[in-house]
């Protein structure tokens, strides 16, 4: 062989080793199992302001940019990527056989239960068409763990095939603390990044994932 036609060679071997080691990453991935239960935060993780931060309440109207304003006319938008994650998780046929859950203690469950069903993800989906009704958790308590218990009680789905998102420490300790769900720590609501590390690593029980974990 030449040198110009050693070269080659070597250029096509290289370029076949780099697309069959693209295609074993893709095959892993595609085979990585999902996890059967999304869960999410609310307030300051889903979406911003909390909804005690709000004066004026409901009922709340709906705004061409894609915000919610309450009575006194202060927006309420989606936080991170949220919207599109939440289209994925109801169009995206991997994720035909899991629910999207909530696990959150609003201070004003109605008008949280208001948000969810006004607050659009694209496609004329609101966040009650991507969430599970009856695995809807939205009441006070110091921790989640009560809130991740009904949802596997309701839905029958195990602790360990959840995956849970929440903005704050004290959610994401206690549900780590259960040893089941995998936990991500999302202190700016829930982002793309986020989600996939959380995938990527999912199952993790007893760890919390994401930045500036306190557990």
């Amino acid at each position: 062989f030449t040198s110009t036609r050693v070269a080659e060679f070597m250029r096509t071997l290289l370029r076949t080793v780099k697309t069959l080691s693209l295609l074993r990453t893709v095959t892993k991935m595609a085979s990585k199992p999902v996890p059967k239960a999304v869960v999410f935060d609310l307030d300051g993780c889903c979406w911003d302001p909390e909804m005690y931060e709000l004066y004026g309440g409901a009922p709340f109207k709906e705004n061409k940019d894609g915000t919610l304003s309450d009575k006194n006319g202060t927006k309420v938008h989606l936080l991170g990527d949220v919207k599109n994650i939440l289209h994925e998780l109801k169009t995206d046929p991997k994720w035909a056989d899991s629910i999207v859950a909530v696990a959150s203690t609003c201070d004003e469950p109605k008008w949280a239960k208001e948000c969810i069903r006004k607050f659009t993800v694209g496609d004329g989906l609101t966040m009650y068409d991507v969430f599970d009704e009856d695995c809807t958790e939205i009441y006070k308590a110091y921790g989640k763990d009560n809130h991740m218990k009904e949802i596997a009680k309701k839905s029958g789905i195990d602790l360990k095939e959840m995956i849970f998102f929440d903005n704050q420490t004290n959610n994401t300790s206690c549900v780590a603390g259960m040893n089941g769900p995998t936990v991500v720590y999302t202190p700016q609501g829930v982002t793309r990044e986020l989600f996939e590390e959380g995938l990527a690593k999912f199952p993790a029980p007893g760890k919390v994932i994401g930045p500036q974990s306190k557990w």
